[in-house]
């Protein structure tokens, strides 16, 4: 199932720490109004995606519940991300209280910040 890109398997999951440190050390960061967004370009034919909350962002039922989210998020809007990239997504503390909408919204409005700001330094 996740050919059609409806799944989040293992190979989309950044999951190890120095996966996690390069695409901040190497990568790109937007600020967004409820979480930081890194994007580090990859090279393989797909996205990955890593997302981080703390325990200041609520307990473990919150910060579940904006990870699931933001996995959705992602899954939904793979097409408007290109090229393929890692994407780490940090998760501050007002994400708590927001609607899906507004995750989704700011999520869209920073990787098209992303390509714009992308676009102009290629050229």
């Amino acid at each position: 199932m996740d050919e059609v890109g409806f799944g989040f398997s293992q190979k989309v999951r950044l999951r190890k720490r120095r996966e996690f440190l390069d695409v901040y050390k190497r990568g790109d960061s937007v600020r967004a109004a409820h979480f930081v967004l890194y994007v580090l370009e990859n090279n393989l034919p797909y996205h990955r995606l890593g997302i981080t909350a703390s325990r200041k962002v609520g307990k473990a039922v919150v910060r579940n519940r904006i990870k699931r989210r933001v996995r959705e998020i992602f899954r939904a809007n793979k097409p408007a991300i290109s090229p393929p990239c890692d994407l780490v997504v940090n998760i501050k503390r007002s994400a708590a209280d927001v609607s899906y909408q507004e995750i989704k919204r700011d999520f869209l409005r920073a990787i098209r910040y992303w390509k714009k700001k992308n676009e102009t330094l290629e050229e």
